[in-house]
């Protein structure tokens, strides 16, 4: 069956409990799991307008705050699936184009599923960034499993 699952997270409640579905799973069935985080860059969040141009931002500690917020989501999990004897590794990458980095994840460390929740964002920001689980469904050759 499966060896090497990736589980999905973007920091939503919905993503965050496929990622608890993912340690089941690859706990059941004896499968290594790999957690990835895709956060935007910078100049994508600009471009939107999430940063109005009389905002002042500073780029370095905006990266800096976004990282770390994405090490500490990904390194719950983690702990989450230590403590259910799940072998979990993580991978971090900014990028403005998620659906490709998350497919190129799974691609690069051997995955032979992908798990996902059916959306991440709320309907403002899935206005603006798109579904990416749409993206992956639609892209990737690897099987997808969605929860919602």
């Amino acid at each position: 069956m499966y060896r090497h699952i990736l589980a999905s997270i973007d920091g939503s409640e919905l993503s965050l409990r496929a990622g608890a579905r993912a340690i089941a799973l690859a706990g059941a069935l004896n499968a290594r799991l790999s957690a990835v985080m895709v956060c935007p860059t910078f100049q994508q969040l600009a471009d939107k307008g999430y940063f109005p141009p009389t905002m002042d931002v500073d780029r370095g500690l905006w990266e800096q705050g976004i990282a770390g917020r994405a090490r500490a989501i990904l390194g719950r999990l983690e702990a989450q699936a230590a403590a259910e004897g799940v072998i979990c590794g993580t991978i971090l990458v900014v990028d403005d184009d998620p659906y490709h980095s998350i497919i190129g994840a799974a691609q690069a460390n051997g995955c032979d599923l992908i798990v996902m929740g059916s959306h991440g964002y709320g309907r403002v920001k899935q206005w603006f960034l798109g579904s990416q689980t749409t993206q992956v469904l639609s892209h990737s050759t690897i099987p997808v499993l969605v929860f919602r």
